[in-house]
């Protein structure tokens, strides 16, 4: 650079610096701030789709001899409603999916049951489940290992991509994880024995690595080569502080009471649960140690009961609930409030069972349909009041301008068992969008 050049860099530079002092604008020392607007749009659920967890699952063979052995046995009796033209298959031995597509989602527009009775060296009883939608996450409460007791996991990936389940069984004696690999398409069933070890009782988390999958747990419970009975959920839970558990009903009285199990995962726990009947509500009070398990004897008389459990923080909770007449349990799971339900009836001896868990009275109405001929009636239930009508039609309805609790129980020669109903809904419809 010559001599000339530098000198006349040397003049300019300042100049050019003191003129955008004097030209440019000050800059403003108030902040920017971001204007929010909301819009609605109208956004298309994806297609509504249940998955029907599948035949029951043998471990070990007919006389568990075969430790390396994990089979499916029979097939599962299934029952669907829609309010759509689809097709129902009456029998599947794996996992099933059922698909349809509608703008209004709910149980109006898919539901299906199975049932499965079983008679077995092991195993007898009769199993029942909702067919879910496939979650991402979500806990069981029913975990059993040891002399009598087994349970097990089946997972499937109805999914274009694969993924990973995790499987955590928490204990007293801590958290145990795996990972089962599931490929676009894949059906997993695992024994939850190994994990469990020494574990007699345990919960289980499980979580999708990547898109929803179907997930189901099957329980097995015997005494020496007595069967007590066999049971199916396909219903995930998540820790709450406040649960409905109903129809708690003694079908045992004298034999053993229905048992309330619950779990703490976060902290220690102060529970009450009232028990609501024919007789005055019964108040039963309990501490769940943090990680730990609480398992409570419900000391109830002969009829059908309403729980409510509240917690300080959440927990989880269900009751095992044994018959004598048919020789056989089930595990009740907390359930969803409904103002709408729809279900395909079982064929087996059933029985709808409705709750108000409101201190108001409320009005139901039932709606019955057999080979599409409409049959209704009206009932009144008083606060926290539970009911039971026999069933002996294709499909039930309930409608509600409140909300109620809804569960079919089966009892049976065949066994015992109860279905909970779940929502089945996409998000979708009219979204109300913020943006910033």
């Amino acid at each position: 650079m010559s001599k000339f050049l530098r000198v006349g860099l040397a003049l300019v530079l300042p100049a050019l610096v003191i003129a955008g002092f004097i030209l440019l604008p000050p800059v403003s020392s108030t902040p920017v701030t971001s204007v929010a607007s909301a819009f609605e749009v109208s956004v298309e659920p994806k297609p509504l789709q249940a998955v029907c967890p599948g035949a029951l699952i043998e471990v070990g063979g007919e006389d568990g001899t075969d430790l390396d052995l994990i089979e499916r046995i029979g097939e599962a009796s299934i029952k669907g409603y829609s309010s759509e033209e689809i097709t129902v298959p009456p029998l599947t031995g794996e996992s099933l999916p059922l698909i349809v597509e509608g703008a209004e989602q709910s149980t109006e527009l898919l539901s299906v049951i199975q049932t499965q009775a079983a008679s077995r060296q092991r195993a007898s009883g009769l199993a029942a489940a909702f067919c879910e939608q496939p979650v991402t996450s979500g806990w069981f409460i029913s975990g059993a290992s040891g002399v009598g007791n087994e349970s097990v996991l089946s997972a499937a990936n109805w999914n274009e991509v694969d993924t990973q389940l995790i499987v955590e069984l928490h204990s007293t004696g801590g958290v145990v994880s795996e990972r089962f690999a599931l490929a676009a398409g894949q059906e997993r069933l695992i024994t939850l024995a190994p994990l469990a070890a020494l574990a007699s009782v345990y919960a289980i988390r499980v979580e999708s690595t990547g898109p929803a999958l179907a997930v189901a747990m099957q329980n097995r419970w015997s005494r020496g080569l007595t069967p007590l009975g066999i049971e199916l959920t396909s219903t995930t839970q998540l820790p709450a502080t406040l649960h409905w558990i109903q129809p708690v009903t003694v079908l045992a009285e004298g034999y053993q009471r229905p048992t309330l199990r619950l779990f703490s995962p976060f902290g220690a726990a102060e529970v009450v649960v009232t028990a609501f009947g024919d007789q005055d509500p019964q108040l039963i009070r309990t501490v769940v140690p943090e990680a730990g398990f609480a398992e409570v004897d419900l000391e109830l008389g002969q009829g059908s009961y309403l729980l409510k459990v509240e917690s300080d923080i959440e927990v989880l909770a269900g009751v095992r609930n044994p018959a004598l007449d048919p020789l056989d349990y089930a595990w009740v799971y907390p359930q969803e409030l409904f103002t709408s339900v729809a279900l395909p009836v079982p064929g087996y001896n059933s029985v709808l069972r409705l709750a108000n868990p409101g201190a108001l009275a409320i009005s139901i109405t039932v709606a019955t349909t057999t080979n599409d001929r409409p049959s209704y009636q009206t009932l009144e239930l008083g606060p926290f009041e539970t009911i039971g009508i026999p069933l002996s039609a294709d499909v039930v309805s309930v409608q509600s301008a409140s909300e109620f609790l809804a569960a079919i129980e089966i009892v049976d020669g065949a066994g015992y068992a109860v279905i909970g109903p779940s929502e089945n809904r996409n998000l979708g419809e009219d979204l109300l969008v913020s943006v910033r």
